[in-house]
């Protein structure tokens, strides 16, 4: 990391791993690590190929100066750009796990609101 040395996170492993082979050459790629570390466990070794890697969340926002300056390109409008971006796919994988907590919370209010109309009759 530049001030120290440590083990790669898996993240950095599976990225590193990530590029073994030539695209459109290797059906798949070989990773050979070299460990000259004899106080690396073989459970850190095991945590860092086996871990999860760390999820992506798109940087991507909209800003008034890029909206003009895709306006000023004839070929290019906003909303395709918009559409076809890391952070447009993940809004749009999250509807299907936002449309159950919707029915979810739907069905819940139904329930307190027919416990509150049978409380209101007592």
């Amino acid at each position: 990391d530049g001030a120290a040395h440590r083990l790669l996170t898996s993240s950095e492993y599976i990225q590193m791993s990530g590029r073994a082979g030539r695209r459109g050459l290797d059906e798949r790629g070989i990773v050979i690590m070299m460990v000259h570390d004899d106080k690396l466990q073989p459970s850190q070794i095991q945590s860092m190929l086996q871990g999860e890697s760390t999820r992506l969340v798109s940087q991507f926002h909209v800003t008034y100066p890029m909206l003009i300056q895709l306006k000023r390109l004839q070929d290019i409008e906003p909303h395709f750009i918009i559409h076809r971006s890391f952070m447009q796919f993940q809004k749009l994988d999250k509807i299907p796990s936002l449309q159950r907590k919707c029915q979810s919370l739907e069905s819940k209010i139904a329930h307190l609101s027919a416990t509150h109309a049978l409380t209101a009759q007592l």
